[in-house]
């Protein structure tokens, strides 16, 4: 009985424990379904790239319940309030705080902190952090760089870089742009060096824009000495994307656009033209042209530019893949661009393909980037003729003349009779083929082992491989009275560069209290080889387009190699922040100099203060975040004169005869007289600046003004033709000096939901020759025409190829003016008539002559300026970005052929409003032969303010809530509408005011240049 009493109470105990865990169990359950309940979900990316963030923090505001990101950038948080609000943050982001309001659901975007005085700068051979930089250095990142809507890397940089000037090199498809760093130092070559990912490259025109993680533009002699001898220029150092921890992310980027000319040229009619064309013969007392009576077009005849221009689509498509784990990191992309000419027939083709990869095993990392890059260029031919190729042509062309021929070989009309010999353009864009194709290679790897306490050395083993095949194929033609070619002729080329770098650095970090040091030292050998041969023929049969004719065949060819050698240290040493001593020095060793001249030595030493931190500033209750003085001196060198100028070359097989009877011989000449004791052009640059932070990041605000002394400059001095060379021979003569300022500017704001950016900079360089190699030397520069005087000239005391022109003094308007206008009683223009224009005797000798020239100008600006703003609103993004120049002047040459009316081209519309219809015109009469030369090219009758202000680039973009994305699989779905070149306000009247080299080869000089274009673009933007 007592055992079953026992088992009973057991029982009893049993049931009760029971109830009570069944009770427990309810309610735990319970709280546990209501808990579960407000389980919030979601993800965390990078807004600018959609990369996941690993590691980000998520807490319930106010409490401790937080957790963070997992390794896709997912977290699941218990939030037992609805009502609650998150805090989302990283550490380099900005914090975002989102209200639950009851979702379950919640993605969020982070955006990078804009504090730019924090973020890591790429140097030569390494990494600061902006806050310690010495040095003048201006950067970009990716998102900055506006690609989408910008085709080549040098336009999306124009404007953005205080004290870098970029400036088109023609509008042609895939012609790319110039760059100078702070002004013009040698009357040689001013272009920086270019790196990728630490390889030189000749420009960045073939780069894809979409593939740039950031550029950084090393300005003055501390930043740039590490690079010696090549940084002369300055240096623009280009990263590329590189691939991030996390799973493997897709971008795809595509636009289509339309482009169109942003103006076209009032040009005359046929009607118009014959009666300008009728009155300037009248005025010279001839009988009018045929073609002005009997034109073979009637009415108002053909409108050559509307012939030749057209309204062009421009393509570009872009697949990147990127991912990494802890050891492998890995970027990829291949993209396409298609742009087509607003010229007919012109067009641009390129293909890139890029990977990058990084790999981490130990102490040991290895890695490499290799670019793969085709260009095609289908480009504007040199026609016979005063046109000069195809868009002087269309200008110069009477209207009068008919485009066809069905008589004649080819098919096409052209001019004929008493007429300047202009070509047929729409004939010349469809007769001749030009091609050109581009191959280029960039492969650098590197090996990277970390050793000891604070010690790194690096093996960069790199090569740059670029071909390029040109072929010009021109067919049997008879194009009106001027023109005939009966034979189908071809020429075909062939040029290849190879360039090879090894670069050794051994680097050393370390941190000892308040003390910190970095040092660096390496060697470096660079060796560059460039071989060309080209070939042509001409009787091929119709329908052969390859070198298989049997007359006149022709071969030639070349080659020329250099090499470098350079050895290098850095050493940066701060203390607690807030002092920062930088020394550089580099000894280069170059193959273009003889051997007693061979090696140069390029010191350089800088210092910041960091007056920010000190106690007494931080005292002063300011909202200054940072503030820090710099100051900076050093020395470059340039070697860019050509290989084997310290040599004497000789040219064989040439004639001449001697004895008698008169024998023919075969003999040799010398054509470059050894320059002996040539040496390097050196560059001495001093800066000091201050870099200022307000208000946490909000507002930065950079200032520096630098001097920059270029001498024994590399020129050719002239020597008398006895001497027996053919070309002047190199000498150390002469000094150029630039100096100015820089300032830039930074706001990143918040008001309510709209985040916001404003960048602004401003910089000015005044540039003065200030010694050549003897007091009064000149040297001539480019002419403004075909025919022409050189127009710019370099001078003592005036900026490099300043404008030297007979100043104009208006018209001649009355007979009293004329008389009034003499020397000692003899008249200065003597064959000038009222209507005629008076210039101005300079030099005071009686005569209007070369003598009178005098500075009227230059081609540099007095500043150049740059603004963008960029906004973003509930998915909805804009950026605007201006750019412009202020106080230069432009030779407009085109106006030499079509406002002077003394020679039997077209002409503008300005000449019906001249002296002889109107005697309130300040246009001159008209004449044919041109008695007083108002047509004169040397005077400054066509120099113009090349000051202009252009809307660079405006971009609309709606990016889709990250709800709809995840619903579609997509990470993210962005479509955007563009402009660029959209409106130029400036009072020059040529096609464009940014013109720089193109035509006749003078910066500032506008000669038939191909005109830039303004594009409409449509472009979507999807990650996964």
């Amino acid at each position: 009985m007592k055992t079953i009493k026992n088992v009973n109470q057991l029982l009893r105990i049993k049931a009760f424990l029971t109830s009570k865990l069944t009770l427990s169990i309810i309610i735990i359950t319970s709280c546990i379904s209501l808990q579960a309940q407000n389980v919030i979900t979601g993800s965390v990316v990078d807004q600018k790239t959609s990369q996941t963030v690993i590691g980000a923090s998520v807490a319930v505001k106010g409490t401790a319940n937080a957790t963070m990101t997992d390794a896709d950038g997912n977290f699941k948080l218990n939030a037992a309030d609805p009502n609650a609000t998150l805090v989302f943050s990283y550490i380099g982001y900005v914090k975002v705080e989102e209200a639950i309001a009851g979702r379950k659901v919640i993605n969020v975007s982070l955006k990078e902190e804009n504090n730019t005085l924090d973020e890591v700068v790429v140097i030569g051979y390494g990494t600061v952090k902006k806050s310690d930089l010495t040095g003048a250095v201006g950067g970009l990142k990716a998102a900055q760089l506006d690609s989408q809507s910008n085709t080549n890397l040098g336009s999306a940089i124009q404007g953005k870089i205080a004290g870098v000037t970029v400036e088109s090199a023609g509008g042609a498809p895939g012609s790319g742009t110039r760059i100078q760093i702070r002004g013009a130092g040698s009357l040689n070559n001013n272009n920086p060096l270019i790196l990728v990912d630490d390889i030189a490259v000749a420009s960045m025109n073939n780069l894809n824009p979409n593939d740039i993680e950031s550029i950084q533009v090393l300005k003055d002699a501390s930043a740039a000495a590490i690079y010696g001898s090549r940084a002369a220029n300055g240096v623009i150092l280009i990263t590329t994307k590189s691939g991030k921890k996390g799973e493997m992310k897709v971008s795809f980027d595509s636009f289509y656009g339309i482009a169109s000319v942003t103006k076209k040229l009032d040009l005359l009619n046929q009607e118009q033209w014959a009666k300008v064309s009728n009155a300037a013969y009248s005025g010279a007392g001839k009988a009018p042209l045929d073609i002005a009576m009997n034109p073979q077009v009637s009415g108002a005849g053909i409108n050559w530019q509307n012939e030749i221009f057209r309204d062009a689509p421009t393509q570009n498509y872009s697949l990147g893949l990127s991912g990494g784990s802890d050891n492998l990191k890995y970027n990829m992309s291949l993209s396409y661009f298609n742009q087509e000419g607003v010229i007919k027939e012109t067009n641009y083709d390129r293909v890139n393909l890029r990977v990058k990869s990084d790999y981490k095993k130990g102490i040991f990392k290895i890695g490499e980037t290799v670019m793969l890059t085709k260009e095609k260029r289908n480009d504007l031919p040199g026609i016979p003729g005063q046109g000069r190729n195809i868009l002087g042509a269309a200008i110069s062309m009477l209207p009068g003349f008919a485009i066809y021929n069905e008589n004649a070989i080819g098919g096409y009309g052209g001019a004929s009779g008493a007429v300047t010999d202009i070509f047929n353009p729409v004939a010349a864009l469809n007769l001749f083929d030009v091609k050109n194709d581009y191959y280029q290679a960039l492969i650098n790897t590197y090996a990277e082992a970390s050793f000891f306490d604070g010690f790194k050395y690096k093996l960069n083993v790199g090569a740059t491989i670029s071909e390029h095949k040109s072929y010009n194929y021109t067919p049997r033609y008879e194009v009106g009275g001027f023109f005939k070619n009966l034979k189908n002729t071809l020429a075909e080329g062939s040029e290849l560069n190879q360039y090879y770098q090894i670069e050794n650095t051994l680097n050393y970090s370390k941190k000892f209290g308040k003390h910190s040091v970095n040092l660096l030292v390496g060697h470096t050998i660079y060796e560059n080889n460039f071989r060309a041969i080209s070939g042509s023929v001409q009787g091929m049969p119709d329908g052969i387009f390859v070198l298989a004719g049997a007359e006149q065949p022709a071969i030639s060819g070349y080659a020329t190699e250099n090499k470098l050698i350079s050895y290098l240290g850095r050493a940066i040493y701060s203390y607690d922040n807030k002092y920062i001593l930088t020394a550089t020095f580099r000894r280069d060793g170059s193959s273009r100099f003889s051997p007693e001249n061979k090696w140069g030595n390029f010191p350089s030493v800088s210092a910041a203060w960091g007056i920010g931190k000190e106690d007494f500033f931080k005292n002063l209750d300011l909202p200054v975040s940072e503030f820090k003085l710099r100051t900076s001196y050093g020395i470059l060198g340039n070697q860019e004169i050509g290989d084997y100028q310290y040599l004497g070359s000789i040219t064989s097989g040439i004639s001449y005869g001697t004895g008698e009877p008169n024998t023919l011989w075969i003999g040799n000449i010398q054509t470059e007289y050894p320059a002996i004791g040539l040496k390097w052009e050196s560059t001495t640059t001093a800066n000091v600046g201050f870099d200022l932070g307000l208000w946490n990041g909000k507002l930065d605000y950079t200032f520096d003004y630098f001097q920059k002394n270029t001498s024994d400059l590399l020129l050719r001095v002239p020597i008398p033709l006895s001497v027996g060379s053919s070309n002047d021979p190199y000498t150390n003569a002469g000094k150029v000096s630039n100096k100015g300022f820089e300032m830039g500017l930074t706001l990143n704001q918040k008001v309510g939901e709209v985040n916001f950016s404003i960048t602004s900079n401003i910089s000015s360089v005044k540039n003065r020759v200030e010694e050549l190699s003897t007091g009064s030397q000149i040297l001539a520069g480019s002419s403004g025409s075909f025919h022409g005087s050189a127009v710019t000239y370099s001078k003592v005391g005036y900026p490099i190829y300043s404008f030297f022109l007979v100043k104009t003094d208006g018209l001649f308007r009355t007979q009293e003016e004329l008389d009034a206008h003499k020397f000692n009683g003899n008249p200065i223009q003597p064959r000038a008539q009222i209507g005629d224009i008076r210039y101005v005797d300079f030099n005071g000798d009686g005569k209007i002559d070369a003598g009178d020239r005098q500075f009227r100008g230059s081609a540099f600006p007095n500043f150049e300026y740059g603004f963008r703003l960029q906004a973003d609103w509930k998915g909805i993004d804009m950026t605007l970005a201006l750019q412009g120049v202020q106080g230069n002047e432009i030779y407009n040459g085109n106006n030499t052929d079509l406002a002077t009316v003394k020679a039997n081209t077209n002409y503008a519309s300005s000449t019906l409003d001249s002296f002889t219809f109107n005697p309130n015109s300040n246009f001159p009469r008209l004449n044919i032969d041109d008695p007083n030369d108002n047509g004169a090219d040397y005077s400054d009758r066509f120099l113009e303010n090349g000051s202009y202000l252009r809307l660079k680039t405006i971009q609309l973009g709606y990016t889709f809530p990250n709800d709809l994305s995840q619903k579609l699989a997509i990470d993210k779905c962005r479509f955007y509408v563009a402009g660029d070149n959209l409106f130029t306000a400036t009072k020059y009247t040529g096609y464009n005011p940014d013109v720089s080299a193109d035509g006749l080869g003078g910066r500032g000089i506008d000669y038939k240049s191909y005109p830039l274009s303004k594009t409409i673009i449509f472009g979507m933007q999807l990650n996964f």
